[in-house]
């Protein structure tokens, strides 16, 4: 429920400490408590929040769904311009706080996130008192979309980290005013004391009984954006603790019911894996006069002969009522394929029982004719009348539907066939309310790809045969034609594990554990959290490589942790300091652990700076090489950059250094603009000199420049 209150009531209500009763205030209203309670929550937070005299107006929302009671409290100006909001329980402890509407944030930081880290922390005890002495700062960063930074705190009791506890503080980059907070915290659970404690080394042993490292061909990319296969190891689970005192296992953190052992929730899918016909480049329809060429040139098949392979397969369930057919050719990745449609466009009669209307899909390679997928509708259970259910006649058995399927794909694609074994049977199922029975109409039938007795992950064979007319209604192959390393030489499970659980991410810390029951109308809300110490793996990615068990990636190779914490160990009291810790605070940097202000830069290295801030264009002929780059050839790069290279390249400068001379030609309006905007320090300045290489240090304040210039809103 959302009321609006006047000023005045509000004055009263804090002046007075109650809510005037003459309407109903609050979700619940005419409720006294309500109202009482609700001035006991403002008064609490309106000493966290500086409001200032302008926000005249007063909103807000109550809701007290299952036990969690929470307050929405928002302060506008009156022609709404700007706003501060709070979300909060009835405890008044802010879960979200913010404003909106004041956009006066032009130009880049003057100070780094490092500096404004005291006025920042000020403000995070002022907003969220009972935290303080029980979080610690685990990050901090530049946030472009709002000219900001945001403060990420960490909970942490007895030395030990609370991940699900953390609250992230953002606040202007100048005054450290707050723009926005969000805070997760548990206030009541109990947290266990940290002695006696198991250790990390037992911890492993502990999981190292549950969890196994199943070795899988994985199916990534180069950087050219071609499929590659890889072999690595990765864990049966994504998720294993080992209780940090007495070692016992968990593999959730989310229970349900009332069950003494907490029975564990239902998994997220964490292997979902996408369809491969989408998601790689862009897909480009042809006319007809492009088709007519194609075919002259490739002797691709024409539609009619893809569309008479769909109807004319014995295998496929093609309803005979379908007449409407379309099929367009495309080509992808170097490949061409019809993909067709197929329909049956007959009226609808609501009059009548007869409503099912087909419906198929089908992808045909253009060169060979080879059926590369297959998708119908059935006529399910569901379109029949309840009473009619008994005299369905099931003529096909599971075992007959598998060999039907089998048939179906050995006769187009026998060898890929032979390298497959089936892993899975699920039966598609209907439930009669009307006679209380379950029917199995469809079986569907998953098959995985091996190699050397090495399963992958993603390749397959999978399809659904009906059980009524014993027909394949769906079939559908992923299969990368990658070269396929030999499993031969992998380093074993035991390795694997050994590899695994050295890597970031398996820690000891106190975790929230959540506990959901039913109570009366109102299910699944959080009903209890618990605290428990544990030794958890939260690694990620998860994949060891198979040969070396090196820590890789989704693309097989060797992960690398993206630097975005750049620390220097000299520049302090160097001229180019603050630029170079400033840009460094925005996570742009170069890498090691020296940044070499008075070094010469390169068009690489500088490439390397300019891709991590958004502000700029990026032209790679422009930043590549490793030769020192001069005042003048860098005056070029960053104009272009900035759009400007049209107006560069009039011919209407006249430069008024005294080194003018030394100016090469063509780059005169590059050296005047750039000049003109002060990005290479006063404008004023006697001599440009075109001709002398660029610093490192030199380079971090000319971008830092040309930047603000960028967001200073008179660009």
């Amino acid at each position: 429920m959302r009321k609006r209150i006047v000023t005045l009531l509000l004055a009263l209500a804090l002046v007075t400490g109650t809510l005037y009763t003459g309407s109903p205030i609050g979700a619940y209203a005419a409720n006294e408590e309500t109202q009482e309670q609700m001035t006991e929550v403002l008064l609490k937070i309106k000493t966290k929040l500086e409001l200032p005299d302008e926000f005249t107006e007063f909103w807000y929302n109550y809701n007290n769904y299952g036990e969690k009671a929470t307050w929405y409290f928002n302060w506008s100006t009156e022609d709404s311009s700007k706003t501060v909001y709070v979300n909060c329980d009835d405890e008044a402890h802010i879960n979200n706080v913010g404003s909106y509407g004041d956009n006066n944030r032009s130009g880049m930081p003057d100070k780094t996130a490092e500096e404004l880290a005291p006025q920042a922390e000020e403000l995070l005890y002022r907003l969220f008192p009972e935290t303080k002495g029980h979080v610690v700062l685990k990050n901090s960063g530049y946030q472009y979309y709002r000219s900001s930074y945001r403060f990420e705190y960490r909970r942490i009791e007895n030395n030990i980290e609370m991940p699900d506890n953390y609250i992230y503080l953002t606040v202007g980059y100048k005054d450290c005013d707050l723009i926005s907070a969000d805070c997760r915290w548990n206030y009541t659970a109990a947290v266990p004391s940290a002695d006696k404690l198991i250790g990390a080394d037992k911890a492993k042993e502990k999981i190292d009984e549950k969890l196994d490292m199943e070795l899988r061909y994985y199916v990534g990319y180069d950087k050219d954006g071609n499929e590659k296969i890889y072999l690595a190891y990765a864990p049966t689970m994504y998720y294993i603790a080992a209780d940090a005192k007495s070692g016992k296992l968990y593999t959730k953190k989310n229970y349900w019911g009332d069950d003494p052992e907490m029975k564990e929730a239902a998994d997220e899918d964490m292997n979902a894996t996408g369809n491969a016909e989408n998601g790689r480049g862009y897909e480009a329809k042809l006319s007809d006069a492009e088709i007519k060429r194609i075919q002259e040139l490739e002797k691709l098949i024409s539609s009619d002969d893809a569309v008479k392979l769909i109807r004319n397969n014995k295998y496929l369930l093609v309803d005979k009522n379908i007449s409407s057919v379309t099929a367009n050719l495309r080509e992808y990745n170097g490949q061409y394929r019809w993909y067709i449609s197929l329909r049956d466009n007959r009226p609808y009669d609501y009059d009548s029982d007869d409503t099912y209307r087909a419906f198929a899909s089908a992808v045909v390679d253009a060169r060979d004719g080879k059926i590369i997928s297959y998708s119908s509708s059935i006529k399910s259970l569901y379109y029949y009348a309840e009473e009619d259910l008994d005299g369905i006649k099931f003529n096909y058995s599971k075992k007959q539907c598998r060999s039907i399927f089998e048939e179906f794909v050995k006769s187009i694609e026998a060898d890929k066939f032979a390298q497959v074994q089936m892993t899975a049977t699920n039966p598609e199922m209907y439930y009669s309310d009307y006679n209380s029975k379950s029917y199995t109409y469809s079986y569907d039938f998953e098959y995985t790809r091996y190699n050397d007795g090495v399963p992958f992950a993603s390749n397959g064979i999978n399809g659904c045969v009906d059980r009524v007319t014993g027909k394949v209604y769906s079939y559908y192959m992923n299969w990368s034609d990658a070269e396929v390393p030999s499993a031969k030489g992998v380093i074993g499970e035991a390795k694997a594990f050994d590899a695994y659980m050295s890597y970031d991410g398996f820690d000891l810390v106190y975790e929230i554990v959540n506990k959901y029951e039913n109570s009366g109308s109102i299910y699944g809300y959080d009903n209890e959290q618990i605290v428990r110490l544990v030794y958890r793996t939260a690694i990620s990615p998860a994949f060891v490589d198979a040969f070396t068990g090196k820590q890789i990636d989704y693309n097989g190779e060797e992960y690398e942790v993206v630097r975005t914490d750049y620390k220097y160990n000299d520049i302090a009291g160097t001229k180019y300091e603050k630029a170079i810790r400033i840009l460094a605070g925005m996570g742009v940097g170069l890498p090691g652990e020296s940044f070499e202000p008075s070094k010469k830069i390169t068009a690489e290295e500088l490439g390397q700076l300019i891709i991590k801030l958004p502000y700029f264009g990026y032209k790679e002929e422009l930043l590549s090489g490793d030769k020192a780059l001069s005042r003048q050839e860098t005056a070029k790069i960053i104009i272009t950059l900035m759009g400007l290279e049209p107006i560069a390249k009039l011919d209407i400068y006249k430069l008024s250094y005294k080194d003018k001379k030394d100016v090469a030609k063509g780059y005169t309006g590059y050296v005047a603009i750039a000049g003109a905007m002060g990005l290479f320090g006063d404008a004023k300045a006697k001599k440009f000199k075109p001709k002398t290489a660029l610093t490192r240090g030199e380079a971090a304040q000319l971008l830092l420049n040309a930047a603000n210039v960028m967001t200073s809103g008179e660009y």
